[in-house]
């Protein structure tokens, strides 16, 4: 019987132990805080750009506060709360005895409630919150397109800018404001979802009232409007405010807040409703926004979860006050993983309205709808009317035209500036897709999707058009071995004679077929190596001197992962004696369920295993091979085989310094081997020499023209700053390396 309960003593304490904590943790920026949402050990559920908030299983090696044991287990909600220092003592006061307060700082609170006992969280007097839901956040993807090309302004969206008329708007906020409160649970606020949808309805739009629960029972629900475009209908652009309110005491009128971003969205709903565009076009109302952005959550959620191909999404939120002196601009608000978007909104206003200053601006005091969109995997911004000097009648019976909804000229703007960035979008060409580059021996192998409606592509190299293809494909044989390019492809359309915005990019290294001896560091790329699913170059281990090969480069690795890292074939003919493989490692793989197999191959289908490494090794060790028994196979393929387990992972492994060297009739061969990096370079190459013993490192120009020379002997950098950009030729003196390694000098 005390065996039996000191099991179940010990069952408990390791249950509880491995129990989900909800945890804050605190970043030096977004590249760190990028990893740990990508982390599979942490689901994060919100973020900043140095902070997020997440559910973790076990321990994790950053530092974190713990906000609650077993969260998503006790019925409660959460929420980040905003507000000011001044604010702080009076609203904890407020919600004390019926919240639990699980963390302060200077500008937010994250609060946990029963709401079945409670009821529904208030938010602060004059700021926001963020309702926390058991999912984990997605970061968008960048299009990693080139960056939209605009140059004289487009007369057909010169023409709807200028059917913008500010007096709607502001007729628009009356109409809202007259409600006199749009709090969402209160029936007035369903007379204005119904007028909306009314709107919307007028103006030959598709029109969806899409219902969301909310913890305070029934509430009004978000207005949904479609325009579905002609050519691309399954792309979306969206646009959208919220058209709920909130106050403290007395009535909402939310003029400001938000009927001013409201009647934005309609006034582009009706100019743009006259014409046809090339995408879907989404003009959005949401509900619930100012007690956690529940009808925007509702509603990207949904589209995250029906894969959409949303290109955009443009906030409406608090555009008409303008504090006395100040001049019309907007402050821009955006998560780091949203700079692609922003950037064209800000191109798009450069272009179209010269005179409207966007600045970039953070949003200390509170959230909005934009952030539900990037959560969940999408680019969205929020221009704002101004991060520091913004209304400071929201969330009373103040929020009136007037005091709050001050300026009209500046309303109008800001639905210019949208309306601009959303039909540029919309009717954008679309750019070639999925460009994929093959390098080969002094040649690259460009292909890409096929396309329609397509006169000719414009193939550009390192920025420079270099080949007008009429068909998919191209072969550039115009390069050298051993220097990395960048290509990317544009469409010539036929109808229009006009360019489209650029397809992705793709860098390759064309190199000669694989001979012996070889040798690589790594710093110069992974030219030789296929790599798959996160394999690729790292410079957070290295034997020497600064970058090696990983499988998971940026981080732990995944769980459930099966990829590989395979050198390019090469032969063993050949009139010697011995051949050796070596390398130098490290790991950091969960003992027994987490491998990384070295693999042979000698037809590229089956593979015989050369060793296993599991556990932890700490330090660099190196490895070495004898592959003299496949002498004399024509094809012999060598790989890395990472696999992971469905639980815990680890750091992964890393290769440095990897060689094959070979012995012709007992001498040793002493093929000088020379490795470089940067290449391209500006001012300082990094040099590292295997070979016979020499004085002296020369650079040649392309005309075989001695340009600079310097001593060799312990030598790891040189200084090229002052040569004029192009391609030079470095080799060690006195070697038998003919032309050199290709050095690009920009």
């Amino acid at each position: 019987m005390k065996k039996f309960l000191l099991l179940m003593v010990f069952c408990s304490m390791m249950l509880s132990s491995m129990a989900d904590q909800l945890v804050l943790i605190e970043t030096t920026g977004f590249t760190q805080t990028k990893i740990l949402i990508l982390n599979p050990l942490i689901k994060a559920h919100y973020y900043q750009e140095k902070l997020v908030i997440a559910t973790i299983e076990s321990p994790i090696r950053e530092k974190y506060t713990v906000l609650q044991d077993n969260p998503w287990n006790n019925g409660l909600s959460y929420y980040v709360v905003y507000t000011h220092a001044g604010m702080m003592q009076e609203y904890t006061n407020t919600i004390a005895g019926k919240a639990s307060l699980l963390y302060t700082s200077d500008n937010l609170l994250v609060v946990g409630i029963d709401e079945s006992k409670e009821g529904q969280l208030q938010p602060a007097k004059n700021d926001g919150m963020v309702r926390l839901f058991n999912k984990a956040v997605r970061l968008a993807e960048s299009s990693k397109r080139r960056p939209v090309r605009l140059t004289d302004p487009d007369p057909f969206v010169l023409d709807l800018i200028n059917q913008v008329d500010a007096a709607n708007l502001t007729a628009t906020v009356q109409h809202l404001q007259d409600y006199g409160t749009r709090n969402a649970y209160q029936p007035a606020s369903i007379e204005a979802q119904n007028w909306i949808a009314g709107q919307f309805e007028a103006l030959g739009l598709s029109v969806e009232i899409m219902n969301f629960s909310m913890p305070g029972g029934n509430a009004s629900d978000n207005v949904i409007a479609t325009m579905q475009g002609t050519v691309y209908p399954d792309e979306y652009v969206i646009c959208g405010s919220h058209y709920d309110s909130y106050s403290n005491s007395g009535l909402a009128p939310g003029a400001d807040d938000n009927a001013s971003g409201t009647a934005a969205v309609i006034e582009l709903a009706r100019i743009l409703s006259q014409y046809t565009f090339d995408r879907t076009i989404v003009f959005c109302t949401f509900s619930g926004e100012e007690y956690g952005l529940y009808g925007s959550e509702a509603y990207a959620s949904r589209c995250a979860d029906q894969n959409m191909d949303i290109q955009g999404y443009f906030n409406l939120d608090m555009i008409g006050y303008l504090q006395n002196g100040s001049p019309v601009h907007t402050d821009l608000i955006y998560p780091p993983s949203a700079q692609e978007l922003a950037d064209f909104y800000t191109d798009v206003c450069a272009t179209y309205l010269p005179d409207f200053l966007v600045e970039t601006g953070v949003l200390i005091g509170g959230d909005s709808d934009h952030t539900s969109f990037n959560n969940n995997g999408f680019m969205g911004i929020f221009p704002f009317e101004d991060g520091d000097n913004y209304s400071p009648y929201i969330h009373t019976s103040n929020d009136n035209i007037g005091p709050s909804y001050n300026n009209e000229t500046q309303a109008g703007i800001f639905a210019q500036a949208s309306l601009a960035s959303i039909v540029t979008m919309a009717n954008r060409l679309n750019p070639p897709r999925n460009l994929i580059a093959f390098a080969g021996d002094n040649q690259v192998e460009l292909n890409w999707d096929t396309m329609e409606g397509i006169d000719h592509f414009i193939v550009y190299r390192d920025n420079v058009a270099i080949a007008s293809p009429e068909s998919n494909q191209y072969l550039d044989a115009d390069v050298i071995n051993e220097i990395s390019y960048t290509y990317y492809i544009t469409a010539i359309y036929s109808e229009s004679g006009d360019e489209s915005d650029a397809s992705n990019t793709a860098t390759v290294t064309p190199m000669p077929p694989l001979s012996l001896p070889f040798f690589t560091d790594f710093e110069s790329g992974t030219a030789y190596w296929e790599t798959s699913q996160g394999w690729g170059l790292s410079s957070s281990a290295s034997h020497s001197p600064s970058h090696s090969l990983a499988d998971s480069p940026t981080g732990q690795y995944g769980n459930s992962v099966v990829s590989y890292a395979s050198l390019r074939a090469f032969g063993l003919e050949g009139n010697f004696d011995e051949v050796t493989l070596s390398f130098w490692n490290k790991f950091d793989l969960e003992a027994d369920y987490d491998y990384v197999w070295l693999e042979i191959s000698t037809d590229g289908m089956n593979w015989t295993q050369l060793d296993e490494f599991n556990g932890v090794q700490s330090g660099w060790q190196k490895k070495t091979y004898e592959l003299t028994a496949y002498i004399g196979e024509p094809h012999v393929q060598l790989r890395f085989h990472f696999m992971s387990d469905v639980y815990v992972t680890g750091d992964g492994i890393y290769i440095d310094d990897f060689e094959i060297s070979r012995v012709i009739t007992g001498v040793e061969e002493m093929k000088p081997i020379l490795s470089i990096y940067p290449n391209p370079a500006y001012e300082t190459v990094h040099v590292q020499y295997t070979g016979k013993p020499t004085e002296t490192l020369q650079l040649f120009d392309v005309y075989g023209n001695l340009v600079r020379s310097w001593p060799l002997n312990g030598r790891e950098s040189i200084d090229v700053s002052g040569l004029a950009p192009g391609i030079y030729f470095l080799r060690p003196g006195k070697s038998e390396q003919q032309g050199g390694r290709p050095l690009m000098i920009r």
